[in-house]
């Protein structure tokens, strides 16, 4: 299953951008994804040196995205854990976009002409990466029934 690309998203009739500017959203998943184990044992034994550069902020999630993910973020990028979170978070199974997309766009496209404007930077990594950690933690941990709810 593919969950985004880049490639359909490079076409702004009413204000182009470079090109590029489609991918940074996805980027800054991978990157957080790469910082949390949840990235597919193909890229740490194909990728490597593009995932240690990543890992180091050498390069930036959308330069590792567009280095090695040939413009599409599908479930080949993710292990099993990062599969299940990103169909819960990224992109539903029924291919509708998740919650990510509203986070991303309340965090760092908020002031912005458009989504498509967000730069790519640390800085912005550093901004979003406690959003998506705290929705990868709400997932894993949801919230359990009180006590006197054992009825329900």
């Amino acid at each position: 299953m593919s969950y985004d690309r880049a490639d359909h998203d490079y076409s702004s009739e009413a204000d182009p951008l470079p090109k590029g500017h489609a991918a940074t959203h996805i980027g800054i998943f991978l990157a957080w994804a790469a910082s949390h184990g949840l990235i597919n044992g193909f890229h740490e034994e194909h990728s490597g040196e593009s995932l240690a550069k990543l890992r180091r902020r050498e390069m930036t999630g959308r330069q590792f995205f567009e280095a090695v993910c040939n413009e599409q973020f599908a479930e080949k990028d993710l292990n099993v854990e990062g599969n299940a979170f990103a169909s819960h978070y990224y992109r539903s199974e029924a291919g509708e976009r998740g919650a990510y997309f509203a986070d991303y766009k309340m965090t760092l496209a908020a002031r912005l002409p458009s989504f498509w404007h967000v730069a790519d930077t640390w800085e912005n990594y550093e901004k979003l990466a406690p959003v998506i950690s705290r929705r990868f933690e709400e997932w894993k941990n949801p919230p359990g029934k009180r006590w006197w709810q054992f009825w329900k």
